[in-house]
C-alpha cells in the first residue's frame, strides 16, 4: 500500500471519509489503529495546506517585491534623521546609488543646499501628527545636473506593541519634465497673450491694447480730476521711404522711431502703433493740457537726428521726405468718449499736415498757439539757464513782537531780453514739466546759501535763515539731502541757516518719498516747511507723519484779514494747530497794519509782505537790513516803516 505522502489530496480525502464511516471495530487494537490512520491522514492534509499557504505567501511577497522595485515611482523609507532605511530600484536609480551600500544614506545631503532643514521639519511633523504632507525639493547640487522632486510623506504603521512608528514612507515623484512642459506652455501662453495685444514689428501696444489703455486712462482722469492728452502721430511721406529704399529699411526705421518715441515720454505714458506709419501716445496726469505741446515738440524734434540703417546714417528730414505730424486732443474738453477723442486727435493731425507737416496741432486752435508759446518759453528758459540770466530777490521776514529781521525768503527772477523781469508764476510750471526745474533749483540753492554766507561774514543776519522753495521733482529725488548738504559744505554755511519750503500739494501727492527726504534734511539740521498751507488738501495725519517744523499761512487767507470771517476762522485754526504741534508759523502776503495786528493777537509772530518790504535784489536787501531800526516796545501792531 502506498504511503500517505504519495497519495493525492483527493485520494486522501476519500480514504479519510471511508475510515470515518466504519462504525464497528473487532477489537480495541483495531479501533486504535483506525484512529491512528485517521489522525495521520488529517495531519498530512493540514501539512499540505500549510505548505500551499506558505508557497502562496512567498509568491505574493515576490510579486510585491517586483512591483515595489520596478514601480515607476521612487519609494524610500526615512527615519527621523532623514536616513534612507530602504528604497526600491527606481529610487536607487533616481538617487544614483546602489542598494545595500551605506554611502551617504541621508536624503537631505542629496538635495539642494538649504533644503535639508525643510525635509527634517516635514518628517518630524508627519511622525508627530500622522498626517500626510508634501514637499517640493531639488535633487542634486550645482554644477551637477538637478531634478525637481515632489515628495509625499506618510507615517509608517504602529508597532506590534502599539509603539509609535519611527519611520515614514516617502514617494519621490520626479516632476522635472512635467514642470518644464508647464513652463513652456505658460511661456507660450504669455507669448500668445502678448502677441494679441502688441505689434509684431515694434513690440508696441496694438490697436486692441491701446483701446483698453485709453479707456483706463480716461476713467482715471475722470476719477482724479486730471487732464489727459491723446497724441495722434503720422510719419509724413513714409510711403516714399518704402518705395525708394525698400520695406526692410522702412521696418528698421519704424523700430528706431519706436525707441525715440518711448524716450521722449514718461514711464507711465503709453506709446502704441495702430498700423502702418500711425502711432498714438496717451499722456495722463497733466495739470495743464498745454503741457502736451511741450512733449509733442520733443517728439517732432526727435526726427532731426539720423537713423542708422545698414551701417549708414540716414537723415529723415523734410528734404528727404519723412518727418512727423502730430494731432492732439484733450480729455474731457475735446471728447468725453474714446471714439470722439481719437477722431478729434486724427483731425488735428491732418491740420498739422495742412500747415506744412513737421509740426503739431491741438484740436482747439487757441491751445496750439498757447502750446507754441510754451515751447518758445522753454527754449528761452534753457538759454537763460546757460547764460545765467536769473537773479534772486530777498523778502525779509519780521518778528512782530520785537520788530527784528529774522531772515528772508529767496525768490527767483528771470531777466528776459524782451519781456523784462519775469515772475516765477509765469515760468516755473514750464520748468517743472520739462525737468529744467532741477538745475534751476540747484542754482537757487547755491546762490542763496552763498549770499547768506557772505552776509554772515559781514556780520549781518548772523542768526537769521534764508528760505528756498523746492519743487515736486526735488522733494521726490532720492539724492536731495546729499545735493543740499554738498552745496552747504561747499560754501561752509551752517545747515541751521537754511530753511527749505515745499508746496503742500506736492507733499500730499507722494507722502512716502516726501517724508523720507524731510526726515533726512531735518536730521542734518535743515528745517523744512510747508508753503501755502491750507490751500491744498492737508490732513492732520499727513502733517504728523511728515514732521515738518514750519508752516506758512497761504496769502489768500491773509488777504481777507481781518474782515473776512472765513479767512479769520481758517487763520486762527492754522495758528492754533501750529502752536499745538510746536511748529513755527509764518504768514506771507501781509500788506496792511490791520492784518499784522490780527496775526499778532492770534499768536503768529513771524510775517513777511509789502507792509515791510517787497522782495529786493541782494544789494538793496543788504542796505535794508543795515538801515532797519526795530521799533521800540509798543502795543500790539506798532510797526515802524523802514
Amino acid at each position: 500500500m502506498a504511503t500517505f505522502t504519495e497519495l493525492t489530496n483527493r485520494s486522501l480525502a476519500e480514504l479519510l471519509d471511508a475510515l470515518r464511516r466504519e462504525a464497528r471495530y473487532p477489537s480495541d487494537h483495531a479501533r486504535v489503529l483506525h484512529d491512528l490512520q485517521v489522525h495521520q491522514i488529517e495531519l498530512e492534509l493540514q501539512n499540505r495546506e500549510l505548505r500551499a499557504a506558505q508557497q502562496a505567501l512567498e509568491e505574493s511577497r515576490d510579486r510585491y517585491a517586483n512591483l515595489y522595485d520596478f514601480a515607476p515611482v521612487a519609494y524610500t523609507t526615512l527615519d527621523r534623521q532623514g536616513r534612507m532605511v530602504e528604497m526600491n530600484l527606481t529610487a536607487a536609480r533616481l538617487l544614483g546609488v546602489e542598494r545595500g551600500r551605506a554611502v551617504d544614506p541621508f536624503l537631505g545631503l542629496r538635495l539642494a543646499p538649504g533644503q535639508n532643514r525643510a525635509l527634517l521639519s516635514t518628517i518630524g511633523r508627519v511622525l508627530a501628527t500622522g498626517r500626510e504632507e508634501s514637499l517640493e525639493a531639488t535633487l542634486g547640487r550645482p554644477p551637477q545636473p538637478t531634478r525637481e522632486l515632489h515628495l509625499l510623506l506618510q507615517r509608517g504603521r504602529l508597532g506590534a506593541d502599539g509603539a509609535a512608528p519611527a519611520t515614514c514612507s516617502a514617494a519621490l515623484l520626479d516632476v522635472t519634465e512635467h514642470r518644464q512642459l508647464t513652463r513652456r506652455l505658460q511661456e507660450r501662453e504669455s507669448q500668445l497673450e502678448h502677441q494679441a495685444g502688441h505689434d509684431a514689428l515694434t513690440g508696441l501696444p496694438n490697436r486692441l491694447l491701446f483701446t483698453d489703455r485709453l479707456h483706463q486712462a480716461m476713467q482715471r482722469a475722470h476719477r482724479e480730476n486730471h487732464e489727459l492728452a491723446l497724441l495722434f502721430l503720422d510719419l509724413d511721406r513714409f510711403k516714399d521711404i518704402n518705395d525708394s529704399l525698400g520695406h526692410g529699411v522702412g521696418d528698421a526705421i519704424l523700430r528706431q522711431v519706436t525707441e525715440r518715441l518711448r524716450a521722449q515720454v514718461r514711464e507711465g505714458d503709453t506709446v502704441a502703433r495702430l498700423g502702418g506709419d500711425e502711432f498714438t501716445i496717451i499722456l495722463g496726469d497733466l495739470r495743464q493740457g498745454s503741457e502736451a505741446g511741450l512733449i509733442a515738440r520733443k517728439l517732432v524734434d526727435a526726427f532731426t537726428q539720423p537713423f542708422a540703417v545698414n551701417d549708414h546714417a540716414l537723415y529723415m528730414t523734410a528734404s528727404i521726405g519723412m518727418t512727423a505730424s502730430i494731432g492732439i486732443s484733450l480729455y474731457p474738453q475735446d471728447g468725453a468718449d474714446m471714439e470722439t477723442l481719437v477722431r478729434n486727435a486724427d483731425a488735428a493731425m491732418y491740420r498739422a499736415k495742412e500747415q506744412g507737416r513737421n509740426t503739431f496741432c491741438f484740436y482747439t486752435e487757441d491751445l496750439t498757439a498757447h502750446a507754441l508759446a510754451q515751447v518758445s518759453l522753454e527754449t528761452a528758459l534753457r538759454q537763460a539757464l546757460a547764460k545765467e540770466k536769473f537773479s534772486l530777490h530777498y523778502q525779509p521776514q519780521h518778528d512782530l513782537e520785537t520788530g527784528r529781521i529774522l531772515g528772508c525768503e529767496a525768490l527767483i527772477r528771470w531777466h528776459h531780453p524782451l519781456m523784462g523781469v519775469v515772475e516765477p508764476d509765469d515760468f516755473i510750471h514750464v520748468a517743472e514739466s520739462t525737468g529744467l526745474i532741477v538745475p534751476i533749483t540747484a542754482w537757487v540753492l547755491r546762490t542763496a546759501v552763498t549770499q547768506m554766507k557772505r552776509w554772515h561774514t559781514q556780520g549781518l543776519l548772523t542768526r537769521g535763515t534764508v528760505s528756498v522753495n523746492l519743487s515736486n521733482r526735488d522733494i521726490q529725488s532720492p539724492n536731495l539731502a546729499e545735493t543740499v548738504v554738498g552745496i552747504l559744505d561747499a560754501v561752509r554755511l551752517d545747515p541751521h541757516a537754511l530753511v527749505v519750503e515745499i508746496a503742500e500739494t506736492w507733499v500730499i501727492a507722494r507722502p512716502e518719498s516726501a517724508a523720507f527726504n524731510i526726515q533726512r534734511l531735518q536730521t542734518l539740521g535743515i528745517d523744512v516747511g510747508i508753503d501755502d498751507f491750507g490751500a491744498g488738501y492737508s490732513s492732520l495725519t499727513s502733517l504728523k507723519r511728515l514732521a515738518v517744523r514750519v508752516i506758512k499761512i497761504d496769502r489768500s487767507f491773509v488777504a481777507g484779514l481781518p474782515d473776512d470771517a472765513a479767512a479769520c476762522a481758517i487763520t486762527r485754526a492754522v495758528i492754533a494747530l501750529g502752536q499745538a504741534l510746536g511748529l513755527k508759523v509764518v504768514a506771507e502776503g501781509v500788506e496792511s497794519q490791520a492784518q499784522a495786528d490780527f496775526l499778532q493777537r492770534e499768536g503768529c509772530r513771524i510775517v513777511q509782505g509789502y507792509l515791510f518790504s517787497r522782495a529786493l535784489p541782494a544789494a538793496e536787501f543788504e542796505a535794508y537790513v543795515r538801515d532797519w531800526i526795530p521799533p521800540p516796545a509798543a502795543p500790539c501792531g506798532a510797526v515802524a516803516a523802514p
